[in-house]
């Protein structure tokens, strides 16, 4: 009843505001109008290169997705001072989705994207970098790939306290990179935007660079209160249970100890979640592009699965949706796996039968008819369960935390393999399984976890162990701790080989909570959802590699 109540409400707020017969629209249309984001696989580390695959892209286009932008930190993806040169691993990677998008019929932005934690600051030499990276992504594409759009840099944030200077320096540094990439490349589609963390207010102050092929972008988190309850990265971290729209009934207290800014966005909720004050500023945005005879586009936006009511968060998508498409405002929403997603949880990540209906069709997308094939599915077929083979991980996804590698770099053999040349502590290889998997009969029947390690590292010190679906339950751990003595640390390759029956119950740490439990028997080999390499409390300069990894019936 909660669910259909919320719903109607939305109804009754989008037919009652006269919402079809009052917006201006922007004049210059784009040749796509929706789309999503595809993070983490080139935007945070060199380590999640298995994360996403040709398979991906067909899924997403399935749902009637029209553009996908591509976060790619290309300070990361490149040689360094003084010429910048891009990876060839990376530009591997460019090539593969620009040819997938092409065929598949969709666009792709190309994001430079950076490092956007609540506490970063943006490179202050960050115009030399840009000013050597995008002319030589200009002259690789040069003639080819038009339905591939530039976007200069993502939320740019120097952060000097003088926030009016920042959007004015930006504006300079993006004019001049413009003019790179136009030297090389005078008509490909380039998305700008300003210089305080993409902020609609900071695009509205930009140079007008008189550019007919212009895209100008914005973000929308709006009201954050809602859209980041909770979130771990911000000053909302203690701030949850936050209605949309404002209900003083359902308004939580506000916690002890929360920060100003917390109190500041709690004390103006109210107002900051109205309509009137949500769509105002799309109405200037609208009203800049079309002085400036210029498209326009909000390339992030979305709401936090952790903390926000599901029917609530859905109702959110549908209003912005429509408040942007009836103003003619291209969107791609932040994101496609993670906890702005569109997906149940960001553990169950099967297409389609875990999408989350109601937030998919609230972007007016659909949800696709039939089941997908996952690494468990097609395990139980085949009776192979391999998990990581000469470079590929087949339907798992991975990622690598806190580690400096690659998860498929080349033996003198040809063969590939995990190869981590130092770890932090806690430094982690995740394969994900994308749901529940029922590991509870190859446990009981003695199955093993084989895989071959090579280290140098005399005091190597990992806990591998498999995951509790955290969507399930508390994502408790089986676990065993691999030492360097148990399978000599020579820099050769060895074989290690565990029953799942002797891997221990040890507790598990939850993300959600922020907290360490100790075992309470309650892990189930019926609910796995992950496998785990995850480095000790001591750094390890050396690391390690690993290849073949398998559960052995």
């Amino acid at each position: 009843m909660k669910k259909i109540l919320s719903i109607l409400f939305a109804a009754l707020l989008l037919c009652g505001t006269g919402l079809s017969a009052q917006a201006q629209k922007v004049q210059k249309t784009l040749p796509f109008s929706k789309g999503i984001n595809m993070p983490v696989w080139l935007e945070s580390s060199r380590l999640n290169v298995l994360l996403y695959g040709k398979k991906d892209f067909e899924n997403i286009k399935s749902m009637g997705v029209q553009a996908v932008r591509l976060p790619v930190w290309f300070e990361i993806w490149n040689e360094g001072a003084p010429e910048h040169k891009v990876s060839q691993e990376c530009f591997e990677m460019l090539d593969k989705a620009i040819e997938w998008t092409g065929e598949l019929g969709m666009f792709l932005i190309l994001d430079f994207h950076n490092d956007c934690n609540g506490s970063s600051k943006t490179n202050p030499k960050i115009e030399q970098v840009l000013l050597k990276v995008w002319p030589q992504i200009a002259q690789r594409y040069k003639g080819k790939a038009s339905h591939v759009v530039y976007e200069i840099m993502n939320e740019p944030h120097f952060a000097t306290g003088n926030i009016s200077g920042d959007i004015k320096k930006w504006g300079k540094i993006q004019g001049n990179v413009l003019k790179a990439i136009r030297a090389v490349d005078p008509s490909r589609l380039v998305v700008v935007g300003g210089g305080d963390w993409n902020s609609l207010a900071s695009m509205l102050a930009l140079p007008d660079y008189a550019d007919e092929n212009l895209i100008y972008n914005f973000h929308d988190y709006t009201p954050f209160l809602f859209t980041h309850q909770g979130a771990p990265w911000t000053d909302l971290k203690k701030v949850t249970g936050i209605p949309f729209p404002y209900s003083k009934e359902k308004m939580p207290k506000l916690p002890n100890g929360a920060s100003e800014s917390a109190r500041n966005y709690y004390k103006n909720y109210q107002k900051d979640s109205v309509k009137e004050n949500l769509c105002a500023p799309l109405d200037k945005a609208v009203e800049f592009a079309n002085k400036r005879n210029c498209a326009l586009m909000c390339n992030e936006f979305g709401v936090s699965m952790v903390y926000a009511d599901p029917a609530e968060r859905a109702n959110w998508y549908r209003l912005k949706c429509a408040w942007m498409d009836e103003r003619n405002i291209c969107r791609t929403s932040w994101d496609y796996i993670q906890e702005f997603g569109v997906f149940k949880s960001t553990s169950e990540t099967r297409f389609p039968e875990d999408l989350n209906k109601e937030v998919v069709e609230a972007m007016g997308f659909k949800v696709p008819a039939g089941k997908g094939e996952s690494w468990y599915s097609q395990a139980r077929k085949s009776g192979d369960w391999t998990i990581y083979k000469n470079g590929s991980a087949g339907l798992a996804r991975v990622n690598a935390w806190s580690v400096d590698g690659s998860l498929a770099s080349k033996e003198d053999d040809g063969q590939k393999c995990v190869l981590f040349k130092s770890l932090l502590p806690h430094g982690s290889l995740v394969f994900s399984f994308g749901e529940a998997s029922d590991l509870g009969g190859l446990a009981a029947a003695g199955a093993r976890l084989e895989f071959m390690i090579k280290s140098r590292d005399k005091a190597l010190d990992l806990s591998v162990y498999f995951r509790d679906a955290q969507s399930k339950t508390f994502p408790w751990r089986a676990a065993k701790n691999i030492k360097a003595a148990e399978f000599k640390a020579d820099g050769e390759w060895h074989k290690v080989s565990v029953p799942l029956q002797k891997m221990a119950d040890i507790g598990g740490w939850s993300t959600k909570e922020n907290a360490w439990k100790n075992s309470e028997g309650k892990f189930d080999w019926a609910l796995v959802d992950a496998l785990v390499f995850e480095n000790g409390n001591s750094a390890s300069a050396n690391g390690f590699a690993l290849k073949d990894i398998k559960l052995a019936p």
